[in-house]
């Protein structure tokens, strides 16, 4: 990876401490998903979430999501990189 891919990975990966700060204390509202991304299931979590029956589900959710957030910020990475590879390719 050349220098101008590696800034703009720096400038665009995602931390997996800031995505666990975001499911603990958002986590029910799907924050922790809209920040790797993960736009469909962060909107259903924040759907249910402000519907009141919903909101256990959630709660449930986000405890197991904290146990896999480590390997979601991984996924959102490389696929980060692999975008960036591809657009260089390209673009070439």
């Amino acid at each position: 990876m050349n220098t101008s891919r590696l800034i703009r990975y720096e400038a665009n990966k995602r931390s997996a401490a800031m995505a666990a700060v975001f499911c603990i204390f958002f986590g029910f509202l799907g924050l922790h998903r809209f920040y790797l991304n993960q736009k469909r299931s962060a909107t259903v979590m924040l759907i249910l979430s402000l519907v009141g029956a919903g909101l256990p589900v959630t709660i449930i959710w986000s405890i197991i999501d904290l146990f896999r957030v480590g390997d979601m910020v991984d996924a959102y990475n490389n696929d980060l990189a692999d975008k960036i590879e591809q657009h260089y390719y390209t673009s070439r």
